[in-house]
């Protein structure tokens, strides 16, 4: 939807009543007993369940649990992902709630819309499937950090068995919603148009990413092929204006998001904000303010582990032992890189850098140590740029930027991941899927004959899923399915202390910072004591006031009693 309000009712929130003998409600007040009457209210209770869609929450949740741009000072979501929780930890249970309540609406939804009778059968099954993607997605998170759930698709009252519902498996929860989508998903509209009033309401090609990903993150890798495989055929392409050093930064600011500029076929579901509406009516986030923040330090720490991703030019893997300075780390690297993280000499927006002999607070030179308030700071050494809108960064909550969930590139990479499980694989495939990605940056061709040395192709399909869909919300998830999630109990690392010229920094700035020696080199801590346990920590602890409200979910998962 172009102009996309949430519109909540709280109508949803009733419970249905059966009882005969209550009075016939007023006809000008709306109660469950007479709402479901037109296609408007049909509407109003689809649009409710977009709650489902959590915005830059995406971001605050999936990028601080992993290790590539977590949030850079500790939080809850940093300490989940670092392993050194407890069970009792609010944002467990808030995972766990937020999920079972979208459930709820979708559930209360598909169990009253046929009530709509003066609707025609295609309207109400569009906005029925609408109601089973939303399910199947939160399903799919719970089952994804989780495991085995309650597996729930009836509205509850008090008197509900299912109130006190044990844990179904995951692979009959998997097998549900993944034939939910597949008998449903037709019933959506094939290709949303960018900049279109539709765009952000759920579409085929949503639905079918979202099975190419349940599939894909539950090893059914034919299934993961053919969905996204048919996702791949209703009409998206990667956004490209012929400017390969500007156009994968572009589609995460205003310059190409979808829900304004029509020539971005990308973008297959984003969550849509809109400043520009009425006082009462207006969506935003603060994210670009948060990445570049004028006055404080940057949000979230692009990192070591991340900065050694991207491959060199000529499609080797790069060594830090080659360079010498702050500058050449970014030099001759896969184009990705300078569109994905803040390099010297770019226009920005936060102010003061860390350079004393920069005058010019509009050109970013050197980054900044000292968080005294003139600048923004960075915890690692780094700077995002993805996802950067430079207007909206001196204004506090007012970025509506589209935070984007499903976009063609993922379908590509979904594909490549998912053939190459099944044993599949050809040079046309990369030539389709990832090469596709490389052309738009002008980045050399990954070829079946020339791997980089040390890596075989497994590797290097994860490494472009890392590169492509970096800061993006899949990273830790991605780990977890991958079963690489180890690295998450490393330290949190920055930048490395030989690359930085004290010349271009305040006097003696580098010695109230800490260090960590690796491999000869020292290198700034962010965080230190982290730990992953792997016959603990691939799945989360079930949140403890769940096990104490329904004793029925016990045994907690391994390790957690």
């Amino acid at each position: 939807m172009k102009k996309h309000t949430i519109i909540l009712i709280t109508l949803l929130t009733l419970l249905s009543c059966n009882d005969d003998f209550l009075e016939r409600p007023p006809l000008d007040t709306l109660t469950n007993k007479n709402f479901w009457q037109n296609e408007a209210h049909l509407v109003s209770a689809a649009n409710a369940l977009y709650t489902a869609m959590n915005g830059k929450d995406i971001l605050n949740t999936f990028e601080s649990m992993g290790e590539t741009a977590p949030w850079a000072i500790t939080t809850a979501y940093r300490t989940i992902g670092g392993g050194n929780y407890s069970t009792d930890i609010s944002q467990i249970n808030n995972l766990w709630g937020r999920a079972y309540y979208n459930i709820g609406q979708c559930n209360y939804f598909l169990n009253n819309y046929r009530r709509a009778i003066t609707v025609s059968e295609n309207i109400r099954e569009r906005y029925a499937a609408e109601a089973y993607f939303f399910r199947a997605y939160d399903y799919w998170l719970l089952t994804s950090l989780f495991g085995d759930v309650p597996y729930i698709t009836k509205e509850l009252n008090v008197y509900s068995e299912d109130v006190y519902r044990g844990r179904d498996t995951r692979q009959t929860i998997v097998d549900s919603i993944a034939a939910d989508l597949e008998r449903s998903y037709q019933n959506l509209p094939a290709f949303i148009s960018p900049a279109s009033a539709q765009f952000g309401r759920i579409s085929q090609g949503a639905a079918l990413t979202l099975l190419s990903r349940i599939y894909l993150y539950n090893e059914r890798w034919d299934k993961a092929a053919s969905a996204a495989k048919r996702a791949m055929g209703l009409g998206y392409e990667l956004y490209s204006t012929g400017n390969p050093e500007n156009d994968y930064r572009n589609l995460f600011n205003f310059t190409g998001r979808a829900s304004r500029v029509s020539t971005n076929k990308e973008t297959i579901l984003a969550y849509v904000y809109n400043f520009d509406l009425g006082e009462e009516a207006r969506t935003s986030h603060n994210l670009s303010r948060e990445l570049w923040v004028p006055n404080d330090f940057s949000r979230f720490a692009p990192t070591k582990k991340m900065i050694e991703k991207w491959l060199t030019a000529d499609g080797k893997i790069w060594n830090p032992a080659t360079v010498n300075t702050y500058e050449e780390v970014f030099e001759n690297r896969d184009p990705r890189m300078k569109q994905s993280l803040l390099t010297p000499n770019t226009p920005w927006e936060g102010k003061k850098d860390g350079n004393p002999n920069n005058t010019n607070t509009s050109v970013f030179t050197y980054p900044k140590f000292s968080n005294d308030k003139d600048g923004c700071m960075t915890y690692s050494g780094y700077y995002l740029y993805k996802y950067v809108e430079p207007s909206k960064v001196r204004q506090v909550g007012q970025d509506d930027n589209d935070i984007i969930f499903f976009r063609y590139a993922e379908v590509l990479l979904n594909y490549i991941e998912a053939r190459e499980r099944s044993g599949g694989i050809t040079q046309a495939t990369l030539d389709s899927t990832i090469n596709l990605l490389r052309n738009r940056v002008g980045m050399v061709n990954l070829t079946l004959s020339n791997i980089p040395a040390g890596s075989d192709i497994r590797t290097e399909i994860r490494r472009e899923r890392t590169v492509e869909l970096f800061f993006e919300g899949h990273r830790y998830l991605d780990l977890i399915r991958w079963r690489e999630a180890e690295v998450l109990g490393e330290d949190l690392l920055g930048v490395n202390r030989r690359w930085l010229d004290e010349n271009k920094l305040s006097a003696g700035i580098l010695n109230t910072l800490k260090w960590k020696t690796v491999n000869g080199e020292q290198y700034l801590i962010i965080e230190s004591g982290r730990t992953f346990n792997p016959a603990k920590h691939y799945l989360l602890s079930l949140p403890l006031k769940q096990m104490q409200r329904n004793p029925n979910l016990k045994p907690n998962n391994p390790g957690w009693d």
